[in-house]
């Protein structure tokens, strides 16, 4: 039998995760001295109302190699099953590098270990397609092809609502922040093929929402629901929605609230899709 193993980071709902058969394997997350596991201690709602408490932002460790042979090994219960790991882009954590070193711990086993080149409800796409071919009964190198085929294809975007905590991260001059701040400057950042970007900054939330739909429209493959995603803002994702579905005809989605990595940076407020591009799509990039 096929283990499908994801890191926390996926911001997989564990009802979701445990319907799915999928295991999750959580990032340590630190605010100050006190230490939570990632979605087993501290969930999104109590991690966004420290975040907005702090004067330092919180950080994040990956999981080690050592509890990674440990889950491969609880995994293996089965002299026939295998495994097929989709971890964070290591561009954002070394979670995917811990994993390659469990996975040679076990040389005689088969273990598929796979930078997704995306985070977060990025992982969604990828993740509903290794169940549905590990449902059909494909081996785990079949999913992993698979997975390593279409996972370039894979694209994220989100809004901010504040750039404070992207500036309190380091990636933006505070006087940018400010100034950002009083025009009502929305970034919207991108992860697609493991290359992270702000792609365009406008001014309010309706024109960051427009600028996100007709992208979407113009690239998205229908055949794959896409992934939204808001951390704690239920009227901004109402809203959301609601030009998506005008702009795309979206008619299905699957919702995530943002957790601990891209939520660090994004703050609350921030909203996002992400979804398959379409074989023929070839997306630009308009650096602002």
């Amino acid at each position: 039998m096929v283990k499908i193993i994801v890191d926390s980071t996926s911001d997989i709902p564990r009802e979701e995760a445990e319907r799915l058969g999928i295991i999750v394997v959580p990032l340590t997350v630190r605010f100050g001295e006190e230490e939570f596991r990632d979605g087993v201690d501290l969930l999104p709602p109590e991690f966004f109302a420290r975040l907005a408490l702090c004067r330092d932002l919180p950080t994040t460790s990956q999981v080690s190699s050592g509890v990674f042979m440990d889950t491969f090994r609880d995994a293996l219960t089965d002299k026939d099953d295998e495994i097929v790991g989709l971890f964070l882009t290591h561009r954002l954590s070394g979670t995917y590098q811990s994993a390659c070193i469990a996975r040679n711990s076990f040389p005689r086993r088969k273990i598929y270990v796979i930078d997704s080149g995306t985070g977060s409800y990025g992982l969604w796409p990828l993740v509903q397609e290794a169940v549905r071919m590990r449902d059909e009964g494909r081996s785990g190198a079949e999913i992993a092809a698979r997975i390593d085929e279409i996972k370039g294809r894979v694209m994220l975007r989100i809004a901010l609502e504040t750039l404070k905590f992207v500036q309190k991260g380091g990636r933006i001059p505070m006087t940018a922040a400010v100034v950002g701040s009083l025009l009502h400057v929305k970034p919207i950042l991108r992860i697609q093929d493991g290359k992270i970007e702000i792609e365009k900054k406008v001014r309010g939330n309706q024109a960051a929402y427009d600028f996100m739909a007709k992208a979407m429209d113009a690239e998205w493959d229908r055949s794959c629901p896409p992934s939204l995603a808001s951390a704690q803002c239920p009227d901004l994702l109402a809203a959301f929605v609601r030009r998506l579905r005008s702009e795309t005809g979206m008619e299905e989605y699957d919702h995530h609230e943002l957790g601990t990595v891209i939520g660090t940076y994004s703050g609350p407020g921030a909203v996002g899709v992400a979804y398959l591009l379409r074989e023929d799509a070839a997306p630009g990039s308009e650096m602002l």
